[in-house]
Order: structure tokens, then C-alpha cells, then sequence
């Protein structure tokens, strides 16, 4: 029989011929047969991956651990330079004028309920010179570096000189009210200032000078002193507390560049006089009645309190 006619039965009998087009159909269909199978079994692999059992729950797979150990590397990289800098800040010691910084800006100004002190060092004020030698360790910036406590050492003078002349710089001039000198809570009232003398200039550190303030501190009306047991406890609060209440000397507003703090007596001491603060301020809505004394200041004595 002809080739052909063979080809023709062999259609007829229902045989297919293996042609290139065949044999693209049987791939596409044995891959989506393969396509079919997988999926079946991520199914099943999804399926027994919720039914684990939980202590197979609690372990990490690797994309979580490789995801906790990028976490952990950024958190090294962010906390190491904190926690060094809190180490370093830890072991470093602040001064006084530090300490003072931090309170003012967390009072939010220089105003504080007897006004404002134009004289510490934090708003600008300076110790120039003094006319005697002053403790070691209690130099004259002490005067002015806002602390009036236990904790912080005021100024000393070296020996019994009297009288004894300090003089200051404001930044620039201003005016102001109000003189209060604050005794240091842990010296002997023995060496308290007593009689001093507040002078003022504008012209420059070396004067001339005119009277602000010629006044007595009297011991008896200084109240508040605080029990040596306080000693060592840091709070601003706490620091407040160790402040005696003292006379406040209300003068006439007056402007002022330069300042004089002559102390001419102390409680009786022969060994040194000692003061914790100097302060100069402004404070506003004031009524001062006081008797003006020849050199233009006022001669008054330490009875005063800040109007309520």
C-alpha cells in the first residue's frame, strides 16, 4: 500500500502523529501539571505549619533571627554613643556656675521671687579684684554664683582684716532696687557680715563712686538655718532650702555699671568673715521709702522683706 494511504489509516485508526506542535502541547500541559503539584504541597507545608506544635512556635525561623540581628546592630550602633556620653557626663564634676545654668534654664528665666539678679555670673556679672587675700577655695566668684547653701563653700577672707573691699562688673548698665547679702548657712554666725556698704558707678571700675546702700545685717532676723543632716542631698528644692531668710535692702532705682561691696564689720570674729551670695537685682513694683543720705544712697538696716 502507498505511503501515503498507510498515513491516511493510521489517521483514520486514530493515531496522532508526533509532530513538533505535539510535543509543545505535552510540555505546557506536564508543566502546569508540575505547577499543580507544586502548589498542592506549599498547601500542605502551609498546613502543617500552622498545626507545629507551640514549642516548635516559640523557635525563631532565619528570617527572624536575621531580622532581630539587624535590629540589635542598630541599636548598638544609636545606644553606644549615649550610654558613653552618660558615663563621661557621670564622672565629670560641674561647678557651681554649671549647676546654676541648668536651674535658671529649667525656671525658665533669670526671675526669681525677689527679681532679678543682674549680678551672677550666669547673667553676665564678674568679680574685678579684691582689696584682701581670700580662703583658698573660697575666692570671691562665690559671691556670685547663685548658690547660697551648705553644700556650695562661699567666700572666706584669708585672715581678720576689716574692712574689706570687692568689686564687681555687671554686663552692662542697669538698673536696679534691690541689694540682698546672704550669709553662708555653715560658717559661725561669728563671721557674718554685720556693717557694709553698697557703692555703684558708671563711669568705670575705678570710679569715681556714689553710695547705693549703707546698711546693717542683723543677725537676729536671719532665719531658716538648716540642720547639718542636709548635707548631701542635690535637688534644686532641697538646694532652696538650705537659704536663710534674710533682709532685703529696697533702694531707689539707681543704674549701675560697676559695684562695691565694702564689708566694714562682721559678728565679731578675729579669724575671717564669710558670706555666701551678694546678690543685685531688680525687682519691679516697688514702693522704697528711705531717708537719702549725703553721698546720695540710703542708710538703712537689714529689717526689710519683699513686699508679700
Amino acid at each position: 500500500m502507498p505511503e501515503g494511504q498507510s498515513n491516511s489509516v493510521s489517521l483514520s485508526g486514530g493515531v496522532r502523529p508526533e509532530t513538533a506542535d505535539t510535543r509543545a502541547v505535552d510540555t505546557q500541559l506536564g508543566s502546569k501539571c508540575e505547577r499543580c503539584a507544586d502548589q498542592l504541597r506549599q498547601l500542605e507545608l502551609a498546613t502543617i505549619w500552622r498545626r507545629r506544635p507551640w514549642w516548635i512556635r516559640l523557635r525563631p525561623t532565619r528570617e527572624e533571627l536575621r531580622s532581630y540581628a539587624v535590629v540589635a546592630g542598630i541599636l548598638t550602633v544609636i545606644v553606644t554613643p549615649v550610654v558613653l556620653l552618660v558615663r563621661e557626663m557621670a564622672e565629670t564634676q560641674l561647678a557651681p556656675e554649671e549647676f546654676a545654668r541648668i536651674a535658671i534654664a529649667l525656671r525658665g528665666g533669670f526671675a526669681g521671687p525677689d527679681g532679678t539678679n543682674y549680678l551672677n555670673t550666669v547673667f553676665g556679672g564678674a568679680y574685678i579684684r579684691g582689696s584682701v587675700a581670700s580662703a583658698t577655695g573660697h575666692q570671691p566668684s562665690r559671691l556670685i554664683d547663685t548658690w547660697a547653701t551648705v553644700r556650695v563653700p562661699g567666700w572666706r577672707s584669708a585672715d581678720g582684716t576689716l574692712p574689706v573691699s570687692l568689686d564687681f562688673a555687671l554686663p552692662n548698665d542697669l538698673t536696679v532696687n534691690r541689694v540682698i547679702l546672704r550669709p553662708h548657712p555653715g560658717e559661725p554666725t561669728s563671721t557674718w557680715v554685720r556693717d557694709f556698704r553698697v557703692e555703684v558707678s558708671t563711669s568705670g571700675a575705678e570710679g569715681p563712686y556714689t553710695l547705693l546702700v549703707a546698711g546693717e545685717l542683723d543677725h537676729a532676723m536671719i532665719t531658716g538655718v538648716r540642720p547639718s543632716e542636709v548635707i548631701g542631698r542635690a535637688s534644686e528644692a532641697q538646694l532652696a532650702e538650705d537659704r536663710l531668710n534674710v533682709p532685703v535692702f529696697d533702694v531707689p532705682e539707681t543704674v549701675a555699671r560697676w559695684v562695691r561691696l565694702r564689708i566694714v564689720s562682721n559678728g565679731g570674729s578675729d579669724a575671717y568673715t564669710s558670706l555666701a551670695e551678694f546678690e543685685l537685682l531688680y525687682a519691679s513694683r516697688l514702693n522704697v521709702s528711705a531717708t537719702t543720705s549725703a553721698t546720695g544712697g540710703v542708710n538703712v538696716t537689714g529689717s526689710r522683706r519683699p513686699p508679700s
